[in-house]
């Protein structure tokens, strides 16, 4: 399997993932939005355009920060989570939410006081150019905000290992994908210290955070991958396959992350970037 429209690719999975992404009842984007909009001073009457907005778990804590006398916009190219967030923003009409490519958002320049991302910088084929690209739209001393995940240590690298491991054989071939996800480097400081090499921003501070997930059962966990982008990994896997998989996924859960009342707990570590333009 080939990407021929990698882009393409990756709207196609946050679209079939739209209808439950961070609806499953588990806390996870939720708490790091929050954190990210309160980081980056975002305030009442400030414009803001939050790039891959998806359903809105950076959208809607800016919305409440800049309140009816701000705006807020959000952009994104996936059109299910273009669909749920606009019907979750009809109350509130400093919100617009428009189809778009984040990579390169087509606003003027100095148009906005923060710009935020969540989640999706290292989705991109180029991220250090698109974050030059979104300094330049930030006002003199607005600020770029984006979150990352974080190293979790040798525990989680095992129980990633493990449950990569896991499915790999009920899984059809992806090189690229699988390329993809050996890879780690994303989740390192200087991985992210790097994106800002080309950008006129200063002041690049760094707050790291973790968020607990509880799963009720290996169920709940599948269901909960098949919410996020992470499902690309389960789509690989055919239906005549999936109870095998689902099983081995299971031992897998069991050994990291079992406790005493039979749930699945686990510890996401994430990485709040903020930066200012000069002003």
């Amino acid at each position: 399997m080939t990407d021929v429209d990698p882009k393409a690719r990756i709207a196609g999975i946050f679209d079939r993932a739209a209808p439950t992404y961070d609806q499953t009842g588990v806390e996870f984007f939720g708490p790091p939005g929050r954190e990210l909009v309160r980081l980056a001073g975002i305030a009442a009457g400030q414009r803001v355009l939050d790039l891959g907005c998806g359903r809105g778990n950076v959208l809607f804590p800016a919305a409440e920060a800049v309140g009816p006398t701000g705006e807020v916009i959000g952009v994104d190219f996936a059109p299910g989570m273009l669909t749920a967030t606009t019907r979750a923003a009809e109350d509130h009409p400093w919100v617009r939410v428009t189809a778009g490519d984040a990579d390169y958002p087509d606003f003027p320049p100095d148009s906005f006081d923060a710009v935020t991302a969540g989640f999706m910088v290292f989705l991109l084929p180029d991220p250090p150019a698109a974050i030059a690209r979104w300094a330049r739209l930030l006002r003199p001393g607005g600020r770029l905000a984006l979150s990352t995940f974080a190293e979790g240590g040798e525990a989680a690298d095992a129980f990633y290992r493990d449950r990569a491991a896991a499915l790999l054989p009920f899984q059809e071939p992806d090189p690229a994908m699988d390329r993809q996800t050996a890879d780690n480097s994303t989740a390192t400081t200087a991985w992210v210290e790097a994106l800002f090499a080309g950008a006129d921003l200063v002041d690049v501070t760094m707050t790291e955070m973790s968020v607990r997930s509880v799963y009720p059962s290996t169920d709940a966990y599948w269901d909960w991958i098949l919410s996020v982008g992470m499902r690309r990994q389960l789509e690989r896997v055919p239906p005549d396959r999936e109870p095998q998989a689902r099983a081995a996924l299971g031992k897998v859960l069991d050994q990291h992350l079992r406790q005493p009342d039979g749930s699945y707990a686990m510890e996401s570590p994430m990485r709040l970037t903020v930066a200012r333009r000069p002003g």
